[in-house]
């Protein structure tokens, strides 16, 4: 497994992993509109398959950089994946990217019910500062935000 720069060739396998990933999966154009966006940054990681003389992305990581902050928009690793450190790994390719940047903090937006991706962020050093209720419309479900600090703000 390495990690590359996403692209927009790669939108079939991010839309793939997506659809595995999340109940409620974002849509083919709002993947590309992250791709495209100019304050943006995305990483895949990619497997080879040398069996099938392929590879493929298995996972991947879309934030924004907005002042001194990185919001992660999505992360995400297909099912068959997880548990291998892909997450973590996208997930420190993001704050090189946001020490890169001089952000200072990183901010996210989790489902309560997301419990593997809480402890996830909790052991990555996030943690809950409030709550956004009905954050999402097809369900009405709060959303937890966390933030990690990557330096103290100046």
């Amino acid at each position: 497994m390495y990690l590359t720069p996403a692209c927009i060739d790669d939108i079939e396998n991010i839309l793939s992993v997506e659809t595995e990933s999340f109940v409620q999966p974002w849509r083919r154009q709002a993947l590309l509109d992250e791709l495209t966006h100019p304050d943006a940054f995305q990483c895949v990681a990619r497997q080879a398959l040398p069996a099938k003389g392929q590879e493929v992305v298995v996972g991947y990581i879309m934030v924004r950089f907005l002042l001194d902050e990185m919001h992660l928009m999505k992360l995400a690793v297909a099912p068959r994946w997880r548990r291998r450190g892909i997450a973590t790994d996208l997930l420190v390719a993001a704050q090189q990217e946001a020490s890169r940047r001089d952000a200072t903090v990183i901010l996210l937006e989790v489902r309560p019910s997301n419990e593997a991706a809480i402890l996830f962020y909790h052991a990555a050093g996030f943690q809950i500062i409030g709550r956004r209720p009905n954050y999402y419309p097809q369900t009405g479900e709060d959303a937890l935000v966390m933030l990690k600090r990557l330096k103290e703000e100046s």
